[in-house]
């Protein structure tokens, strides 16, 4: 739990989402950039809905707009449903990453038919775009387990020391 300038603790992590002065320059700009992407999304949408009430429904270039920018809000609400929900502490994390990719994996393909981003009517496109998403998928698991495992050990290493001064005291 982070505190704020006066020292209380509160259930906000420090430097991103507490509202009180920021005493470091990166929880600042770790501040503004949360912000300033929140308004960036939330003007591309106004945007997107304005443009496609002014011109009677979605162009081309504004339905690709906002379904990258549907994506993109999807991709961070479905990770923090999957790997920082509380509920979803229940599964392994193998089933974590499995729910993650096959939820994603539909937000995609319904932003990638909003959007037009794959050539009608070519399966080839959208076998490309499957094994591409696959791909990525599989890269992003291997390098979060490994870096997962190794923050483990790490961890039990410090427990062990922590142990050992115990037992020797």
């Amino acid at each position: 739990m982070g505190k704020n300038i006066a020292g209380e603790k509160n259930g906000l992590v420090y430097g991103t989402f507490n509202p009180d002065v920021h005493p470091t320059a990166g929880g600042a700009v770790s501040m503004g950039v949360f912000v300033g992407s929140s308004w960036a999304v939330a003007g591309i949408g106004c945007w997107a809905v304005a443009t496609g009430i002014a011109r009677g429904g979605l162009d081309a270039t504004t339905g690709m707009v906002l379904s990258i920018a549907i994506a993109m809000l999807a991709g961070g609400i479905l990770q923090q449903l999957w790997f920082n929900f509380a509920p979803a502490f229940r599964m392994s994390y193998p089933r974590r990453i499995a729910g993650f990719g096959v939820t994603y994996y539909a937000v995609l393909l319904a932003c990638a038919t909003l959007g037009a981003w794959l050539p009608a009517g070519n399966p080839y496109a959208l076998a490309g775009f499957t094994v591409s998403y696959l791909a990525v998928l599989a890269i992003l698991t291997v390098v979060f387990t490994v870096a997962l495992r190794h923050r483990v050990s790490a961890y039990q290493q410090m427990l062990d020391r922590f142990h050992q001064g115990r037992a020797r005291k």
